[in-house]
Formats: structure tokens, sequence, C-alpha cells
């Protein structure tokens, strides 16, 4: 996930309020971690760590030291100040650019996979990172409806006539794949085990206030990038999309102002398949 310069929606300008607004992505990830069964003394690497909540959460199952990374500065700025742990580190780097050797035990990547535009050059990255009998557990969103809820006010947005005519351009910035046996073949095919690997819906009732700051913690970033679309945004186009999606959440909702907001979302688990690798810090797992 390369940082885009653009001054509209991306992670840079949505940092100072993410910790509130990534409700959804802070529910999968705790499933994700009790997945996981982390070791007493792990090392960990949270990739996409965002602000730090999780990665915070991860160094109270641990001895051992915790890392989180994320390609956007604003987003390590607001985990360095809210987490000063010293057994936590944060960095600026982007997951397809790692420089670790056998340096963890186990790799985090919470709501960041759809995200990557090489996701086999990230696992390759990742299988290096990890020590011998190191895994990964990966959260994220899956298949092309990965939000009904979502996906209708994006339709109800293209009423309007501007809104539509942007629309026709855009390029999904995402990677999401339709089935699990989808994402096992990718991990086996980059060297991994897979031990675990489910498309789950999960479902929560929100207000429709929420739910737009839901939208606004991870959406809004792709669907107001201007590098997905073939052209130009018109004046006051964010605005009137962002209008647009309000107002749609709120034909959406119940008689009491909630909704029932879905999400499809892959978890995986799996160990890198190493052929006569030596075993670093194994002893201490035990």
């Amino acid at each position: 996930m390369q940082e885009n310069k653009s001054p509209m929606a991306t992670f840079s300008d949505i940092a100072s309020r993410y910790r509130e607004t990534s409700l959804v992505q802070a529910s999968a990830g705790t499933i994700l971690i009790n997945l996981l069964e982390i070791p007493g003394t792990a090392d960990i690497l949270d990739v996409g760590c965002g602000t730090g909540y999780l990665t915070a959460e991860l160094a109270k199952h641990t001895t051992g030291n915790v890392t989180g990374i994320d390609p956007f500065e604003a987003m390590i700025s607001e985990a360095s100040k809210a987490y000063p742990d010293p057994r936590i580190r944060f960095l600026v780097m982007d997951a397809t650019s790692m420089p670790f050797e056998e340096e963890f035990d186990r790799i985090y990547c919470n709501s960041a996979f759809q995200w990557f535009r090489n996701p086999s050059l990230f696992l390759e990255q990742a299988k290096k990172a990890l020590r011998t009998n190191g895994k990964i557990g990966l959260q994220a969103p899956a298949k092309t409806n990965y939000c009904p809820v979502f996906l209708e006010a994006i339709n109800d947005s293209c009423r309007n006539s501007v809104i539509r005519k942007v629309f026709a351009g855009f390029r999904s910035p995402w990677f999401m794949l339709e089935t699990s046996e989808a994402y096992s073949s990718l991990f086996r095919d980059a060297g991994f085990h897979v031990t675990h690997c489910s498309i789950e819906e999960t479902r929560n009732r929100y207000s429709t206030a929420k739910v737009f700051d839901i939208f606004s913690s991870g959406a809004k970033a792709g669907y107001l990038n201007p590098a997905c679309y073939d052209s130009p945004f018109p004046e006051g186009f964010e605005t009137t999309f962002l209008a647009e999606i309000e107002r749609s959440f709120a034909s959406q909702a119940d008689g009491e102002g909630w909704i029932d907001l879905a999400f499809y979302r892959i978890f995986l688990i799996a160990s890198p398949e190493f052929h006569g690798r030596k075993t670093i810090h194994q002893e201490s797992l035990r």
C-alpha cells in the first residue's frame, strides 16, 4: 500500500480520527488475534498497524517485542504518541519492501491486505521475516460484494448525474478474492501451509452516523482517491459524493435509525514451508 500524496481522502487525512472510526477493523482484528495463537514470548510484526490500537493489544499477549509498520507517516505519528511502550516500535514502511530476516514469530495483518497492489511480493517478504515455526494471520474484506450496505450507497449516489459520470471511470484500488480456496491457493503458491481459511459474514447494528464513520475509516479513502479515476474530480465532487452517501445510509436505516451492517471477511492462518533452514528463537517459545 503506497501512500498517495493527493490531499483528498488518504489515510494521512483520517489518521487523527482513525481510532474512533475503525470499529469494524478493530472487532475483526480481535478475532484474528485469538486465531493466531500467540506464544507468550513471541516477537510480533503488525503489518498496516494504523494508529496502533491493535499493536498495543498484541503486546498484551507476549513479553516479546512488537513492531508496527504502516506506509503513512501520520498514522505512525499518532501511534507513537498514543503507545510509548519500550517493547513497541512503530516504523513508516511499505509492506512490500520489508527488510526483515527471520525476526518474527507471528505476523499480524489486519484490514490491510486488500490495499496491497502486489500481494505475492508481500507474501515473499513475510516468509523471509518469519522464523521457523512462525505463523502469519490475515483478516481483510473479501468478495466483490464485500459490504452490501456500502455498495448500495455507491449505487444510490450514482443517481446523481455528476457522480455517475465520474464513477464511469472508477478503477477499484482493492485486492479481493471471491472464495477461501482462492486465498488458500495464493498462499500455497507463495510457499505457505494454510491451516485455517474461511470467508465469514460479520454483522453488527449501528446508527447511520456510525456507519458513515466506518465508511470514512477505510472505504472513503478508495472511493475518493483521484488516482482511481480517469479524469480529475469536478469542483465540489467530494462534498456532493459524501452527502449522497449519507443520504443513502439514512434511507437504508430502519424506523429507529439503525442499519444492519454486514461485511464479508477472509480469516486465514498459515505457516511458511521451510526446507533446511535453521531454527531460531524456538526454544524460548516451547
